[in-house]
């Protein structure tokens, strides 16, 4: 039975929670799975599944974190294959420590991402991910358009690339939507809500969001917007809400359960400037919930299948941004709509992905496994 070692680094995001995701759905009568998480994250570790073997340093620090490194160099010497499941830190851990047994996973655009980023900054990322990716068995990208962004900044690494959509569970979520909303959203869903989901960071493009919002209150069409979500932007875009005076209708309430929120909202809006595969919009069409997106790269074009499910809107253009959502808040339900997007979600299903990943995953350990008798660590 091949054993898989799943190397982490942050908590938080949608590509934590599919990693988590996927490692409680392979099959433990075909891998030996363990998590490893390169930082000290109480958060994280109360998130892993209880049948799943866990490790991270034991508290905070450069020393506690310099004797997990040991802790890990161990885990991967026990492993057949080894999975990073997020960019740049534990990629780079998976390569450096498993050449050849390694796999690379990418959630963002990479090209999009550093686009943005200062020349050295460009240079140095880049580089260090490209040299971690070289030494990966396969490079697993989330959508087409991650694929096609990453042949472009590394030619080399085209025949590694593969396209793997993340599973979506529609039945969990539509179970969890039931739950009551958050007694603070009550005054929020008294009237249509408009519903932003993610973290706020540049990224997401909030600021967007906010904007089409306040156009769409001096136009008179009566809503609340609602982004939930926590981030390093929270103080910029509560000053923006005061500075365009849609303060008392915007609402931030953190991180939280979002499906009881989408299963009530009118509409939910992405306003970001790229993305990797924006599973937030599978999981709004599944629950029935109209869907507005700016066509960034990449992901929301081949969510959507270039409008068909949703409404695609230019990047940064907050007045398309403001006529789409006002487009969707005034018309009347519409139940073909509605159920064409639930077929559409039911694409993203496990059953349809996870067998993808473990036949992936069994390859790259037949292909790289270390062989012979190995130390157990696991223990």
């Amino acid at each position: 039975m091949p054993r898989c070692l799943i190397i982490m680094h942050s908590v938080g995001g949608g590509a934590e929670k599919v990693a988590l995701d996927l490692a409680r759905r392979l099959d433990a009568r075909r891998f030996q799975v363990i998590l490893c998480c390169t930082r000290h994250l109480p958060s994280l570790a109360g998130q892993v599944p209880p049948a799943l073997s866990f490790s991270m340093p034991e508290r905070g620090g450069l020393m506690a974190a310099l004797r997990h490194a040991a802790r890990i160099r161990n885990l991967v010497r026990a492993s057949d294959v080894v999975l990073g499941s997020l960019e740049l830190q534990s990629i780079f851990w998976a390569g450096l420590s498993a050449p050849g047994r390694a796999v690379g996973w990418l959630h963002k655009d990479v090209g999009g991402y550093l686009a943005r980023k200062g020349k050295f900054y460009r240079r140095l990322y880049g580089g260090m991910l490209g040299w971690a990716l070289r030494r990966c068995h396969s490079v697993v990208c989330v959508s087409r358009g991650i694929l096609e962004s990453s042949a472009k900044l590394w030619p080399d690494l085209r025949p590694r690339l593969r396209v793997l959509w993340n599973p979506l569970d529609a039945a969990a979520i539509q179970r969890q939507a039931l739950a009551p909303l958050p007694e603070s959203l009550n005054d929020c869903f008294r009237k249509p809500v408009v519903l932003g989901v993610g973290r706020l960071e540049r990224q997401k493009a909030f600021e967007l969001l906010i904007e089409a919002h306040a156009i769409l209150k001096r136009r008179g069409v009566e809503h609340n917007l609602c982004i939930a979500g926590e981030g390093s932007q929270r103080a910029f875009l509560e000053g923006l809400g005061r500075h365009y005076g849609v303060s008392e209708s915007l609402f931030l309430p953190g991180f939280l359960n979002p499906y009881p929120l989408m299963a009530r909202a009118a509409a939910l809006a992405a306003s970001s400037v790229f993305e990797g595969l924006p599973l937030v919009l599978v999981e709004a069409l599944s629950l029935g919930l109209p869907v507005v997106s700016t066509n960034c790269p990449s992901g929301p074009g081949e969510l959507l299948e270039q409008g068909r499910y949703g409404t695609l809107t230019p990047v940064g253009d907050a007045a398309a941004l403001a006529d789409a959502l006002q487009a969707a808040l005034l018309q009347p339900p519409d139940s073909a709509a509605r159920e064409a997007g639930q077929r559409r979600a039911a694409d993203f299903a496990p059953d349809r992905t996870v067998d993808a990943w473990q036949k992936l995953l069994e390859e790259a350990a037949g292909r790289g496994g270390c062989g012979g008798k190995k130390k157990n660590y696991y223990n």
